[in-house]
């Protein structure tokens, strides 16, 4: 090995133990929390304690992993048969990914079906805490990596476990694809040339936080697998023709997103369907028009100006020790008058 490999290696390796440092550190004190936090929040979607840790982790990971690979030549020679070869794996990581993110929305379309409700709805359940999953924020993976990590992760990060018994044994699927996408981006990676690498591993870090942490329409799904898609077709080259196909294909996933929030929403009223009720509650403050009970299942017809975000959280107030799980329409228009809240759920 040259010389200006053996310093790019090693300039790699430490970067990522600083990464994995600086997560520990955020993990188990508070001293950097808010400021690190707030700095990913754009990327990340509100970046929570959780999601940073997450991110630094893997970066850091990245880097040390494909430093290792760089730095054996009987590994390169084994892994890359000829000059793109790279790009073999990047293109497998893609397509398993986005595999994965659209078999998402079929987990959330199957648990509404089980339960004979519009897929156009946000579910919460509510046992042993609060979690919600929706077709436009989807937390059915982020279950499962909550209930892998449950030892580890501190009790005030939310891991979704609540809807754990809904998305098995479907959401297990992720492990796999997980795991293969996170292997196979990092061997796609390596051979690329510095400033395409550093951006790659930027973006397979944050697409593998997407797919668990809000899935297909996610702000770091979107994001990550167009950083992907834009290193896979420019293949180290810098120009703008190579943007157009990653363009068209995030296009593609932005129509059905906008297709799904838009043509989904209820504006004239809100649906709950509450499952498993097991006591009266009050509900006056929600303006109900009509209810209606079809077995466990007890439908109320909401005429409220409430915010869903807003409504979801009171909801879940009322409903609290008293139902196994709600289902609620949304109203996409409700955010557009109300500019200062978040446009998704984040619980």
């Amino acid at each position: 090995m040259n010389k200006k490999n053996l310093s790019s290696v090693k300039l790699y390796l430490s970067s990522g133990v600083l990464f994995i440092l600086l997560g520990v550190i955020i993990l188990f004190t508070d001293y950097l929390d808010s400021f690190v936090t707030s700095l990913l929040w754009p990327i990340l979607e509100g970046s929570s304690e959780g999601k940073t840790v997450l991110f630094l982790g893997l970066i850091g990971s990245i880097l040390i992993f494909s430093a290792l690979i760089q730095s054996s030549p009987k590994l390169e020679d084994k892994l890359y048969k000829d000059k793109n070869y790279h790009l073999r794996y990047l293109a497998i990581a893609i397509v398993i990914l986005l595999f994965a993110a659209f078999f998402g929305l079929f987990i959330e379309a199957l648990i509404r079906n089980q339960f004979g409700v519009s897929f156009f709805t946000i579910l919460t359940a509510m046992d042993p805490n609060t979690s919600t999953t929706s077709p436009i924020h989807s937390h059915a993976y982020k279950s499962i990596l909550g209930y892998l990590a449950y030892n580890f992760v501190p009790a005030h990060v939310n891991t979704a476990s609540s809807i754990l018994k809904y998305v098995l044994p479907y959401a297990l699927i992720i492990i796999p694809i997980w795991i293969s996408a996170y292997i196979l981006g990092i061997i796609g990676l390596t051979r690329m040339r510095p400033l395409h690498r550093v951006v790659s591993i930027f973006g397979l870090s944050i697409v593998l936080i997407g797919i668990l942490d809000g899935g297909l329409f996610s702000q770091p799904f979107l994001i990550g697998i167009a950083i992907l898609l834009i290193t896979y077709y420019s293949n180290d080259r810098i120009t703008i023709k190579y943007f157009i196909k990653p363009v068209i294909i995030l296009g593609y996933i932005l129509l059905i997103g906008i297709i799904i929030e838009v043509g989904g929403s209820d504006m004239s009223d809100h649906t709950l369907t509450v499952v498993n009720q097991t006591e009266p509650v009050d509900m006056t403050q929600y303006n109900v028009t009509d209810v209606q009970v079809h077995g466990d299942l007890t439908i109320y017809t909401l005429n409220t100006t409430t915010p869903d975000k807003q409504l979801i959280r009171d909801v879940f107030q009322t409903f609290e020790g008293k139902a196994d799980v709600t289902f609620m329409s949304w109203n996409f228009y409700t955010y557009l008058d109300n500019p200062t809240m978040e446009a998704r759920l984040h619980a």
